[in-house]
């Protein structure tokens, strides 16, 4: 093959690499650019001096090895620029300020059912009686405790 075609099948899995996420067309795509600056550069048909099929052997035992070389050489690195791309921080435990919509609580973009907070008595102990038993209002404003069972525990 053509340095030039080499090359544009490098660059296509290496773009292809972006939309697949797969991690490793990124290496054969490198191992093809490898392959075919040396046969822009050199030529494998200057190098054994063989016929056509000689030349794809060694052209596709080259994009083999490149591919391989950069797989072994450079994974972890590339991996490591990653590593802390995509860690998602639970800040639904961390409670805050909601307001009473639809009978729910709106809270961080989304509705939740409610459950009002136990009163906790001197020695910080829940003594089994609700803080208030007023009905909430639409429009009041609540404070979110945390998230716990898919229901929003509230203090009024």
């Amino acid at each position: 093959m053509s340095a030039l075609m080499l090359l544009g099948l490098g660059l296509g899995c290496i773009v292809a690499e972006i939309f697949f996420g797969s991690f490793f067309l990124l290496f054969i795509g490198l191992g093809l650019c490898i392959t075919a600056g040396i046969e822009a550069f050199i030529g494998f048909g200057n190098i054994i001096g063989g016929s056509v099929e000689s030349v794809y052997a060694w052209q596709a035992s080259s994009i083999c090895l490149f591919s391989l070389l950069c797989l072994v050489l450079l994974r972890k690195p590339i991996k490591s620029w990653f590593k802390g791309s995509q860690v998602y921080e639970d800040s639904l435990q961390n409670g805050g300020v909601g307001e009473i919509q639809q009978g729910m609580v709106y809270f961080k973009g989304t509705l939740w059912a409610y459950e009002k907070a136990l009163a906790l008595d001197s020695n910080g102990l829940e003594s089994g009686t609700l803080e208030s038993n007023t009905p909430l209002k639409e429009g009041d404003r609540v404070q979110v405790l945390e998230i716990r069972d898919n229901k929003a525990i509230i203090k009024v």
